[in-house]
């Protein structure tokens, strides 16, 4: 397959032509017949102009008098039939010692190499890099005159010239550096198409799995198999759940569907995280392009990835929403208090992913993180300098820091996460399954099979479903400039949104105290509160707002609208 593949390649590939001009005696016009004038019009561009024909237009007009109308170059060819009596672009009058105002000398010795053959701009492997030298180096005559706009609609129009343009690509400092000068990397086609005819497969799996009534044979009144006479035993999947539940406590109004939101969205981060290690590179100088070539080259590869981001968001969203419930119905009472602890501790975790997920971007965007986001840890007494080194794996956040980046989020606080979920789900079954009131004090007795609530349950994740697939479609997830240096000096970026708050502490004082101590103090505070105030009466247990937990709930309310005031300061405050 590589011989064949190398034998096509080969087959279309035009012999390089000499970029040095040396020691070019003087020309004598001649009559150029077979030279066709109309290759010095103006080149027809579309009257809504796209990047590459903004590029064609500042290309005939800026550079193709020196590199040609095909970026062949400043061939005899070209200059003879171009120029005419101009041929001798070293004269006087022309381009010599005595040009016009407006005009420029050009010595004898100067290169313009060609653009379009084969051979040509072999000094660049990205568009990243062509566009740095043609912002930075042209035109020779007046450099950085073109400014980054048309630098880079210039360089698209290289690219097209050259025929590794991808297209329907708009070329700019995020994902040129995943583009190739050499190559074309074709662009998945008619993806749209695969979403819809996903989101369509979602549709029949969840009515077939709706309407199919496998558990409820099984759990038939008697409980017996009619043929063999022996107690029917649920399977994994069933036993997940109690054989019974309080229809009152079962109902989306009560729970808000969080823990179940939960578990789904962990499940879709667990698929997109293995999707995406297939072609995430964690080098410094590998990562952001890597991330950029699954954006824009692998089929689906931006559906996969925007689905991890906002799963990962709102897996955040989701956690906080589930402690606010059980807090809000006393479902951290009696037995329940250590589960109550793993679920603060899952919430760290899940935090800390996102926290590690945003920095294996390596973009311009994660400064603060790597800066300001990892100092707080320099700055705890005695211990803080060592635990600095041993997180960022080196003193200062530079290329091994992005590999501990990556083994602490795939290795360490993953697979930490897991089990904790595991064993938090195991409690909960442990414990009781749903908090709810004694029997005889229930206000409705009534109760569902897990059936009906494993058919809640996947109705549940349909609807989340669709929900994520539609958010990823239309809202891609952020990315910005690759970083391009191997030291972070300075950070101009703002946190990730769920550490805004502590990013306008910092502002406030000692970075120990309030960047610290203060986060890890209330959440110290959360998790010891069931243990401080007395336990929720057996009586209002399975509702919202019981009488004996006020105290704990007014505390946990100051807490979230102070942290949420922060958050809306530190977004809404103009620079």
């Amino acid at each position: 397959m590589l011989l064949s593949a190398s034998l096509l390649l080969t087959g279309k590939v035009d012999a390089a032509q000499d970029l040095q001009i040396t020691g070019t005696p003087t020309i004598v016009p001649g009559a150029t017949p077979t030279f066709d004038m109309s290759r010095l019009a103006s080149p027809v561009v579309p009257e809504v102009r796209e990047q590459v024909d903004k590029g064609a237009i500042i290309y005939w007009g800026v550079c193709m008098a020196c590199h040609g109308d095909r970026g062949q170059g400043l061939t005899d060819e070209w200059r003879l039939g171009a120029f005419g009596e101009d041929a001798n672009c070293w004269q006087s009058g022309c381009h010599g010692g005595d040009y016009p105002p407006q005009g420029f000398e050009m010595p004898k010795t100067l290169i313009f190499p060609p653009l379009g053959t084969a051979g040509a701009l072999g000094r660049f492997e990205n568009a990243q890099q062509l566009y740095d030298y043609v912002v930075e180096m042209m035109p020779w005559w007046k450099p950085r005159s073109l400014g980054p706009e048309k630098a880079w609609q210039v360089t698209a129009y290289l690219l097209k010239m050259r025929g590794s343009l991808p297209g329907g690509l708009f070329l700019n400092e995020t994902n040129a550096s995943a583009v190739p000068v050499h190559r074309a990397i074709p662009v998945p086609q008619h993806q749209n198409n695969g979403i819809f005819f996903f989101i369509g497969t979602l549709v029949f799996a969840a009515i077939g799995l709706l309407t199919r009534d496998y558990f409820a044979a099984r759990e038939s009144a008697s409980g017996r198999d009619l043929s063999t006479g022996r107690a029917a035993r649920p399977n994994f999947f069933a036993h997940l759940h109690p054989p019974t539940i309080p229809a009152a406590q079962s109902r989306w109004r009560y729970t808000l569907g969080a823990g179940g939101a939960g578990v789904f969205l962990f499940l879709v981060l667990l698929v997109t995280g293995l999707l995406e290690m297939f072609y995430y590179v964690p080098l410094p100088e590998k990562a952001a392009v890597s991330i950029e070539t699954m954006i824009n080259f692998v089929p689906f590869g931006a559906l996969v990835r925007n689905l991890h981001y906002w799963s990962a968001q709102l897996l955040v969203i989701t956690a906080l929403i589930h402690l606010a419930r059980v807090i809000f119905t006393g479902a951290y009472s009696a037995q329940r208090k250590f589960n109550f602890l793993l679920g603060l501790g899952l919430l760290v975790f899940v935090i800390l992913l996102d926290f590690t997920g945003y920095v294996l971007r390596w973009d311009e965007g994660i400064r603060w993180a790597l800066t300001a986001g990892t100092n707080l840890l320099k700055s705890i007494p005695w211990i803080g300098p060592g635990l600095y080194e041993f997180v960022l794996g080196g003193s200062g956040p530079g290329p091994a820091a992005l590999l501990r980046f990556y083994s602490w989020h795939i290795y360490v606080l993953a697979l930490a996460g897991v089990i904790v979920l595991i064993w938090h789900l195991f409690r909960v079954r442990r414990d009781g399954g749903i908090s709810t009131a004694p029997v005889l004090e229930r206000e409705d007795p009534a109760r569902i099979t897990r059936t009906d609530l494993l058919k809640r349950e996947i109705l549940g994740m349909f609807i989340g479903g669709i929900f994520l697939l539609i958010l990823s479609t239309w809202m891609p997830a952020p990315i910005a400039a690759p970083i391009r240096a191997n030291t972070i000096l300075d950070a101009d970026s703002s946190a990730p949104w769920f550490f805004l708050w502590v990013q306008q502490l910092l502002k406030l004082g000692d970075p120990f105290l309030l960047g610290v101590l203060l986060p890890c103090g209330v959440l110290i505070l959360i998790g010891a509160l069931p243990y401080v105030f007395k336990d929720i009466r057996p009586n209002e247990l399975g509702r919202w707002f019981p009488r004996s937990g006020q105290i704990m709930q007014l505390l946990f309310i100051i807490i979230a609208v102070l942290i949420m005031a922060l958050t809306a300061f530190s977004v809404l405050k103009t620079p």
